[in-house]
């Protein structure tokens, strides 16, 4: 387990980030909405070459990830669709557990973000729906 995976489970935190091993975001929040909180409240160029450990990574999470800059994701569990596109980026990342699709939190349905992105490979466009969907919220 990495270092950054295993100060998260031994947190109550969703989602922390790193720069250069310094903690600089964290939250327990759930779902997509730190990785949101993140980018508004440090901005996004702050968060280019940043390591993020996540309780979940889908694919939603994978392209925030990227429309970020994060050099490392670190998740507890992480979608197939969230490590081809790691992959396909040079994005290094570690999990704990990997699935095929993220479910939504009654387990039997896709989670509405990775329905949302299902389709977008781009970071950008994903960003906007995103923050789009999240606003209806």
């Amino acid at each position: 387990m990495s270092r950054y995976l295993e100060q998260m489970v031994n947190s109550e935190n969703n989602l922390m980030i790193f720069r250069d091993d310094t903690l600089v975001f964290e939250s327990q929040s759930r779902g997509i909405a730190p990785l949101i909180e993140a980018i508004d409240t440090l901005g996004r160029e702050n968060l280019i070459g940043v390591a993020t450990a996540d309780r979940v990574v889908g694919k939603a999470a994978a392209l925030l990830n990227l429309y970020m800059g994060a050099v490392e994701v670190h998740a507890g569990v992480i979608s197939s669709g969230a490590k081809a596109l790691l992959s396909e980026h040079g994005v290094q990342y570690q999990f704990l557990e990997d699935t095929d699709v993220v479910k939504a939190k009654d387990g039997v349905v896709f989670c509405p973000f990775e329905k949302l992105v299902w389709d977008v490979s781009d970071p950008e466009e994903a960003y906007t729906l995103i923050r789009a969907k999240l606003a209806e919220f």
